[in-house]
């Protein structure tokens, strides 16, 4: 009997362990493709990361070099306005080179003009519905056109 309980113990160890390498498959051939579709996403996800990363360094280098080029710029025109300056007072008149030069007035006469169009332009009558627009002809044009006009 002792004999005959061990021999049934190694049988049913080895039925257990062929029942468990069974499902073992199984269970790795399910959760494998999800592991490979985890470790795919994973590694797309790292490569637009990079790719994120190179591209907000190109645009920061873009605005870093957009700003000295606006830097010089400034400076060259304001190069330039300084030797207009000095030049007019050599070359020009002096009443007429301090009327050029002058920033005050150059800023004054600005101001002056955008508020007399802004006043024009607000002060105009505007009587849309009576009066035709001036883009129209009068009368017929064209093929439409009478032989008496």
């Amino acid at each position: 009997m002792n004999n005959e309980l061990l021999h049934n113990i190694w049988v049913v160890a080895g039925l257990g362990a062929m029942v468990g390498f069974i499902l073992a498959y199984f269970f790795i051939r399910i959760t494998s493709g999800s592991v490979k579709k985890q470790l795919k996403t994973e590694s797309e996800l790292k490569q637009v990361k990079t790719e994120v990363e190179q591209q907000k360094n190109k645009i920061e280098e873009h605005f870093a070099e957009s700003a000295d080029l606006l830097k010089s710029l400034a400076q060259d025109y304001q190069r330039l306005y300084q030797h207009l300056a000095k030049s007019s007072v050599a070359l020009l008149p002096e009443a007429t080179a301090k009327e050029i030069f002058a920033q005050d007035l150059l800023a004054d006469k600005t101001a002056e003009t955008f508020d007399e169009n802004v006043v024009s332009a607000v002060s105009e009558p505007q009587n849309d519905e009576k009066a035709q627009p001036k883009d129209y002809s009068k009368g017929s044009s064209g093929l439409l056109k009478s032989k008496e006009s």
